[in-house]
């Protein structure tokens, strides 16, 4: 005879909800397909016929670029990214809620001036890239769009207090979804 408890068991969110949530890391993670699959086809081309091509290296620089922002993104999400807990910890709950909106005021202001600065720079830059068809106004356009993700990430996460569904939260076993506590640093 089995004991019934009385939680429900978690139900797993839906496929469009994970995609929505992890959309930037999923990217990161295409992108780097993309990169892997292009220096393999360099290096054979190299090794094997004598034949490199003249593009792929390039190519790499510019969708790694794309790879770590996005990725970045992500782990801002899931706060991979460095914390400083030693002096908010000890203090009271309504100051370390006034601290942690305080610390969001101020990493929003960095990332709007780091956007505002890439965005610049792309609009500005006429310098074309050695071996594509494309200039790097779309490599420093990773900055703009790195700083409009992370933050509407973090408003989700810190303000309004979203939790995403993580893509481990599809597979059994796996514990990903509760989303941490809302702390930034």
């Amino acid at each position: 005879m089995q004991e019934v408890t009385g939680s429900a068991p978690a139900q797993r969110p839906r496929l469009a909800r994970v995609v929505a949530d992890n959309f930037e890391e999923l990217m990161a993670v295409a992108l780097l397909c993309v990169i892997g699959a292009i220096m393999a086809a360099q290096v054979c081309l190299r090794s094997f016929f004598g034949a490199p091509l003249s593009w792929p290296e390039e190519l790499s620089q510019f969708l790694f670029v794309w790879a770590s922002a996005l990725g970045a993104v992500g782990a801002g999400k899931r706060h991979g990214l460095v914390r400083l807990e030693a002096v908010a910890e000890k203090l009271p709950p309504a100051i370390g809620r006034v601290v942690d909106h305080l610390i969001l005021a101020a990493v929003v202001i960095l990332l709007g001036v780091l956007g505002w600065k890439g965005w610049q720079l792309g609009a500005n830059t006429s310098f074309a890239a050695a071996t594509l068809p494309l200039t790097w106004a779309w490599l420093y356009a990773a900055a703009p769009a790195f700083s409009v993700l992370m933050i509407v990430r973090l408003v989700q996460l810190q303000v309004l207090g979203y939790r995403f569904a993580f893509i481990e939260s599809l597979f059994p076993g796996q514990h990903g979804g509760a989303g941490p506590e809302g702390h930034l640093l």
